[in-house]
């Protein structure tokens, strides 16, 4: 019996987080062994999109271009009318996520994008011409600027987003005398490198920068770092292992095993100090996307440290090559992250109605495969919480412990049992 059809409409192809995040989980929510899938692409070329991005994507499936949505309908209708299976896929991303993670966080991917023989021809072609052998180890890595969108005024709520290149120095220095090229992607609106080795390559200024340095470096990479924006979606697709800094809490895409982050921290100006990662994920504060909330909570959100970013650096490349010394005391941390993390998830699913949008009735870093970086909870002991006073409940309630002081927290927690 054959396939029922499926048909995707994504008219707004973009950037190229747009186009990494959509067709993937399209081609996973409907993958070739049970749906016969069409993705329905505009007519007209779109100036910001990445065509190489979108060819490697869509590669094994039907791609047809449609001048309009009501000419994208007909063609369902008809297939409709042929076989009642056939299948209108919702737009709408949100929607298309929510689907994803319920889907496959406890299941593996039936799709992972992947470069094919003539991609990878070119790539050493290309490797020829950057001076690079074809057998380096290569981390591609894009810090996310204002630059790209500030000419868009209603785009300047995603300023909480943003952070300095100056910060990924020190690691990316350390990477290159480990042996590693470093592929800094992005566009021409970002800062210039000046003064680096000739093993970092700034893809956006260099002579020889095309579409397809994007996907094939990604896909080539050791791994990814760098920020969530369109590269790291990219990343995910390819299954490339990624460490996100800066990470606003209220996003979340460390879905694949090995993927680690380090969250942007969070004061509080009421309070005077900094909050935990407790108090952020069982807030409203979890869901703030336009940077006016925070003014407004006086809740300043502070990019990472230099320090931050090169201790997760190590601690990623120390894990990738299997000498990361702290697996262990690792392993009790991230215990009590997921503690943490199925605390909010059960509260999501009981306090989130169906018209908070996007709807999202679920943490979703509980649900996703990656972890918090050790070495960053090494360096704030008390962001995993406070240690309370223990308390004997009974008529006459009694002291049995003072809490610890805040620095001695990591020590104390760790000599215990999660």
């Amino acid at each position: 019996m054959s396939k029922p059809q499926a048909f995707y409409p994504f008219f707004q192809v973009g950037r190229i987080g747009e186009i990494a995040m959509r067709i993937p989980k399209a081609r996973n929510l409907y993958p070739e062994s049970e749906y016969d899938l069409t993705i329905l692409l505009p007519d007209t070329q779109i100036p910001t999109a990445n065509q190489a991005v979108i060819d490697i994507l869509c590669r094994g499936v039907r791609v047809k271009h449609v001048a309009s949505e009501q000419e994208a309908r007909a063609m369902h209708q008809q297939a409709k009318a042929e076989d009642p299976r056939a299948v209108w896929v919702d737009p709408d991303p949100a929607a298309n996520y929510v689907e994803y993670l319920n889907r496959f966080h406890d299941q593996p991917r039936s799709y992972f994008a992947s470069l094919g023989r003539e991609d990878v021809e070119k790539g050493w072609r290309l490797r020829e011409k950057l001076g690079m052998p074809r057998n380096a180890r290569i981390v591609t890595c894009h810090v996310r600027e204002a630059g790209y969108l500030d000419h868009k005024a209603d785009m300047s709520y995603h300023g909480y987003r943003n952070a300095d290149i100056q910060n990924f120095f020190y690691a990316l220095i350390y990477l290159i005398k480990r042996g590693y090229w470093v592929v800094r992607l992005g566009d021409r609106s970002m800062r210039p490198l000046s003064d680096f080795p000739n093993h970092l390559i700034d893809a956006p200024f260099h002579p020889e920068y095309e579409p397809f340095f994007d996907p094939y470096f990604i896909a080539s990479s050791d791994f990814y770092l760098g920020m969530l924006s369109g590269p790291n979606t990219l990343a995910g697709a390819f299954g490339v292992p990624q460490l996100l800094t800066n990470v606003p809490l209220s996003c979340a895409s460390e879905e694949n095993e090995g993927d680690m982050m380090i969250p942007k921290k969070y004061y509080s100006h009421q309070l005077g100090r900094m909050l935990t990662y407790e108090e952020i994920l069982m807030s409203p504060i979890l869901d703030f996307n336009r940077l006016y909330l925070y003014q407004e909570s006086e809740i300043e959100v502070i990019e990472n440290a230099s320090t931050e970013i090169f201790a997760a650096v190590w601690e990623m490349e120390s894990r990738l090559n299997d000498r990361y010394p702290f697996r262990d005391e690792a392993e009790l941390s991230h215990a009590r992250v997921k503690q943490i993390q199925k605390k909010a998830h059960l509260w999501r699913q009981h306090t989130l109605t169906p018209d908070h949008y996007p709807h999202y009735p679920f943490m979703a870093s509980y649900l996703l495969k990656g972890r918090l970086s050790h070495e960053f909870i090494r360096m704030h002991p008390g962001y995993l919480g406070h240690d309370f006073p223990r308390i004997a409940w009974g008529f006459h309630p009694r002291v049995e412990g003072l809490p610890a002081r805040l620095e001695a927290f990591h020590r104390e927690r760790m000599q215990t049992s999660l």
